[in-house]
């Protein structure tokens, strides 16, 4: 059973798993979930949306006492997605295709994001569009080669904390700010709670890939 203030966090590769290994994940699955992996047009996106709500199922139930098969879930007020029946149990999933990853806390808001540096178009363009201009401006002070993966850890720590909040990104991006070595937050809206209440961390759980983590005490 979690302690308040504890996170388990577990990622999964989707694109080396074999024919077994994904038809145990699938079987995992609501109806509901297998429905719509059926939908996927692309079958790297149905392998990154099985093996996601899989490893949130088992993960739920590592710690909820409960088969994977039977957690429940609903919609909060803000789109948050909420588990039924154990209000104090928190959960945050994120998946690209090369990657999956599910944080599960206790009573705490934790919000989860992974990304590859595939990805296109991370560039100090795209910063000025979306960032604080304090994130910005950092990005813009490094070499052009560090910029990529740089935005990337900023925008992984910004998903995270939306996430985390409930809020999404109509929070507005810019109207908080990391600064990263270590990954930290610097300011934020009122509505989203004291600073100091914040703890973020950042990895990277495969070359190429950053994954972060934002947790709120309540």
């Amino acid at each position: 059973m979690l302690s308040r203030g504890e996170v388990r966090l577990g990622w999964l590769r989707p694109d080396t798993a074999d024919a077994a290994t994904l038809a145990r994940w699938q079987a995992l699955l609501s109806p509901e979930e297998q429905a719509r992996a059926a939908r996927f047009h692309f079958e790297a996106d149905r392998r990154a949306y099985v093996a996601a709500h899989a490893l949130k199922r088992q993960m739920l139930s590592d710690h909820g006492g409960r088969p994977p098969q039977d957690w429940c879930f609903a919609t909060g007020a803000a789109g948050k997605p909420e588990v039924e029946g154990h209000p104090w149990l928190r959960f945050s999933l994120s998946h690209c295709r090369s990657l999956v990853a599910c944080a599960v806390a206790a009573t705490d808001d934790v919000g989860l994001d992974v990304e590859a540096l595939s990805r296109p178009a991370l560039t100090p363009g795209l910063a000025d569009r979306f960032f604080a201009p304090e994130e910005a401006a950092m990005l813009r002070t490094l070499p052009a080669a560090e910029q990529p993966s740089a935005f990337l850890q900023i925008w992984t720590l910004k998903e995270s904390f939306v996430k985390a909040t409930g809020h999404g990104i109509g929070l507005g991006l810019e109207r908080f700010a990391f600064a990263l070595g270590p990954p930290r937050l610097l300011f934020a809206p009122p509505e989203t709670g004291a600073v100091a209440a914040w703890r973020v961390a950042q990895w990277q759980p495969l070359p190429g890939h950053w994954l972060a983590l934002a947790l709120r005490r309540l």
